[in-house]
């Protein structure tokens, strides 16, 4: 049988972001420098030109200084597009002043529109005031993730080919995230597959009329769906309402125990009686006074595992997996959920065979079944630690 033994000379999993992106490699770094700096120039060209259309047109329309109409315009773009970010960044969001910088937009592309003289003319001034925009836009956009990942406000968009495909369902899905403030798309994704999951069990039992015939305590677990709280912590209960099996593999029988048979030890042959035997060595007489030991014929016994070294069996499918976690549960193996360890980060996505994010919600939803199935309360969203400790394990530092 396949085993994963711990391998703590591996290298770690590559650091990520606060978005949960890969850091740039040096030549990404490099290439995104370079690319900064042209967006500066290729800005810093689209203002002079719209500068120079606007101030020549601010000069026919009378105005006594007619630099100031192009340089308060192109400049209040980036001045209150970086307001609003601040104000996100503190905490005090000011919904009004994102359009702001929109509609300067639009009052600038008009100008220099305006300052053309024929069809042409008129398209060249206005696209290239919108360089200025563009530039200043896509590092507002960046400024405006970063601050999302940092303070965990950013949500998740969803597909648009999902809207194209499905609009009803998509729109639930964008309905719940906004009511409830679910973030991240793949939780919401998780949600509705465990939703349609848990409403073919229920009909598979009582029919097509499931959501009557059903108990109040089954359809619970769908009325809190609703609001953002995920099927795995109130599933089990509901199915056990209903009188549906938890899908789990059956459980090994107990291991015999180890006996020890003891073995008479052959007889020894008697000596002739014609002929004396020869006088043997005195070592050889001495050994052979001495009395012959009973021999024992002991069954091997697994060693217990000792930490850092503990095997488990191979697992592929949710169910094996079940059986694996409950059995280093109950043995206190901590250090198995290491980032290193067989149940985490890369090596259980492999095992799985899917990813790592859906590899954690596929451990995640074993341990809270196993948790419901032993009575034990975890808290929400609780870390390893807290698992055992729920489990009444004494945690000790385990070396890196």
């Amino acid at each position: 049988m396949t085993r994963f033994h711990l391998d703590r000379s591996s290298k770690p999993p590559e650091p990520r972001s606060e978005s949960g992106i890969p850091p740039l490699s040096g030549w990404e770094r490099l290439g995104a420098g370079a690319t900064a700096v042209g967006a500066v120039g290729v800005g810093v060209l689209g203002f002079y030109a719209s500068f120079d259309a606007v101030a020549q047109r601010a000069a026919m329309w009378g105005f006594s200084d007619p630099w100031v109409l192009p340089v308060a315009i192109d400049t209040a773009i980036p001045v209150f597009s970086a307001a609003y970010l601040f104000l996100i960044r503190m905490g005090m969001p000011l919904g009004w002043v994102r359009f702001v910088p929109w509609a300067l937009t639009l009052v600038t592309c008009a100008l220099n529109v305006a300052a053309g003289e024929s069809l042409w003319s008129k398209v060249a001034h206005g696209a290239m005031s919108l360089l200025w925009v563009v530039a200043s836009e896509i590092a507002a956009h960046i400024y405006a993730v970063r601050i999302g990942a940092a303070t965990n406000r950013r949500m998740d968009k969803i597909r648009s080919s999902r809207w194209f495909l499905d609009p009803w369902a998509t729109w639930k899905l964008w309905r719940l995230m906004k009511l409830w403030e679910v973030r991240s798309y793949d939780t919401v994704l998780q949600l509705e597959q465990d939703r349609v999951e848990y409403e073919a069990r229920l009909r598979a039992k009582f029919g097509r009329r499931w959501r009557r015939r059903a108990p109040v305590e089954a359809m619970m677990p769908l009325w809190l769906a609703k609001t953002g709280i995920p099927l795995s912590e109130t599933s089990p209960a509901g199915l056990v309402a209903a009188g549906i099996e938890l899908a789990v593999a059956p459980a090994l029988p107990p291991a015999p125990p180890v006996v020890q048979q003891p073995v008479a030890a052959a007889p020894a042959p008697s000596a002739p009686s014609a002929q004396p035997a020869p006088q043997p060595p005195a070592a050889a007489t001495v050994a052979a006074a001495a009395p012959k030991p009973r021999r024992t014929v002991t069954v091997p016994v697994q060693q217990a595992p000792q930490p850092g070294s503990y095997a488990i069996p191979s697992f592929s499918t949710e169910a094996e997996l079940y059986e694996v976690i409950k059995d280093v549960i109950d043995n206190g193996h901590r250090e198995l959920f290491d980032t290193d360890g067989p149940l985490a980060g890369a090596r259980l996505a492999t095992a799985l065979g899917c990813s790592e994010g859906h590899s954690r919600k596929i451990r995640a939803r074993v341990i809270k079944g196993y948790a419901a199935e032993r009575g034990v309360s975890l808290p929400t969203a609780a870390s390893v630690d807290q698992v055992f400790e729920a489990f009444g394990h004494s945690l000790t530092a385990v070396s890196p």
